[in-house]
């Protein structure tokens, strides 16, 4: 895992996302005090913090995927979602001072920008501004998990693997705009738990997706081959 200290600069203009809003933040000598905080690039596999642990800090994620999943009552771990750009993990396990609730995976290589649970309480309690961001950015994520719930309800399964397949590539298109494809390290039983669909009917999916020429799928490796078609 590499680390490098985060470069902290004056930002003209508005401050358009939240990340911006921890730079403007820590740029301004009156929070000279503050930890800045350093982005952590870490491989695929590696995990953040577990299930279960006190809360030490939250994390922003800059570049990458983070899956976060959930040992239950009978030992099964359950994938229980996706996190991309700009969504904070860990934030309502240090806001409500609870273990955090999911162990937080990287999926794919990705830069977390590590926010010391103290100075995040701080800043969400006596920064208007910070507060403002925060309540923005949680309210995007409870308006997106709610169209998550109504697609598992309203749309077939292969419209789910649309749809799902759709944003990753919108979101990472963000970063990217030249992107044409997209891979994602996903298994048979993952994929399935987040589209709330058994196995077998996933496979039918895949099947008639990878038959239309729009997926590969192999060891575990899902990878668009046709972004134009998803739509």
């Amino acid at each position: 895992m590499n680390k490098k200290s985060v470069g902290i600069s004056q930002l003209a203009g508005s401050v358009n996302t939240l990340s911006d809003a921890f730079d403007s933040l820590f740029s301004n000598p009156e929070n000279s005090g503050f930890d800045q905080g350093i982005v952590q690039t870490y491989p695929a596999q590696a995990v953040i913090f577990h299930q279960d642990t006190q809360p030490h800090a939250v994390y922003l994620i800059e570049h990458g995927l983070v899956k976060l999943v959930r040992i239950v009552a009978s030992g099964q771990a359950i994938i229980i979602g996706l996190r991309r750009r700009h969504w904070l993990i860990g934030a309502p396990s240090v806001l409500l001072e609870q273990r955090y609730s999911f162990t937080a995976i990287t999926l794919t290589s990705s830069s977390l920008r590590c926010i010391p649970a103290k100075d995040f309480l701080y800043l969400a309690k006596t920064n208007e501004q910070f507060s403002w961001y925060l309540h923005r950015l949680l309210a995007q994520q409870i308006v997106t998990q709610m169209k998550n719930v109504e697609g598992r309800n309203c749309l077939s399964a292969k419209e789910r693997m649309m749809r799902f397949l759709h944003d990753m590539i919108s979101d990472q298109k963000l970063v990217k705009p030249e992107l044409t494809g997209l891979s994602l390290p996903l298994t048979n039983k993952e994929l399935a738990q987040l589209l709330a669909i058994t196995p077998e009917h996933l496979c039918r999916v895949l099947k008639e997706m990878k038959q239309l020429g729009l997926i590969r799928y192999a060891k575990g490796m899902l990878t668009v081959t046709d972004t134009a078609n998803l739509s």
